[in-house]
């Protein structure tokens, strides 16, 4: 589907927006190239194969088990300078006296 400028003329008036005649051009070509590529999208069948060749003989599909991992804390902590109990050891920060705060 292509879009022409009275179609841009419109969508610029809905969207309170001023365009020149060169933007509405530009704009009119760039909004066609991205409803041509939406209709692609919606045609898009999820069994045909990516890489565009013929179709695969099987499906193979991996089961979906979860797996305990290891903790992102565990790993932060691995590579912290300093650390207690699952904390992470910071230097101690004061209000110097008189300064501002």
């Amino acid at each position: 589907m292509s879009l022409d400028v009275e179609e841009v003329r419109r969508i610029a008036e809905l969207a309170r927006l001023r365009l020149s005649a060169g933007e509405e051009a530009t704009f009119a070509s760039q909004l066609s190239e991205i409803v041509d590529y939406i209709d692609q999208l919606r045609a898009f069948d999820a069994g045909v194969a990516l890489s565009g060749g013929a179709e695969p003989e099987r499906e193979v599909a991996a089961n979906d088990v979860p797996v305990r991992g290891r903790p992102l804390l565990d790993d932060f902590l691995d590579n912290a300078p300093a650390s207690l109990d699952r904390f992470l050891l910071v230097p101690q920060v004061k209000a110097t006296p008189g300064g501002a705060e």
